[in-house]
């Protein structure tokens, strides 16, 4: 059974953007391009003159960072209980 795909019009850094969205997660979807339309405006605003291609890449380097930082404190948490278990 395929999923039911639809375009939602995401705006990050002024610029409008198609994307393909399943059915039923737009509000994440939207939640998403917000988060990552903040992380390009802070950078942009302590930044001198740079490029949208290098916000973009920064943003995405501290995007991947928090996650790998989450999923460190995630799996650091199973440890823990893992251990209390035994």
């Amino acid at each position: 059974m395929s999923q039911t795909s639809k375009t939602i019009h995401v705006s990050i850094m002024g610029k409008d953007y198609p994307v393909g969205c399943p059915e039923g997660q737009e509000e994440q979807l939207l939640a998403s391009a917000r988060y990552v339309n903040e992380k390009m405006q802070r950078i942009r605003a302590g930044s001198r003159s740079v490029g949208l291609d290098r916000i973009a890449v920064m943003a995405a380097l501290n995007i991947a960072h928090e996650l790998m930082q989450q999923q460190l404190l995630h799996q650091q948490s199973l440890l823990t209980k893992e251990e209390s278990v035994v």
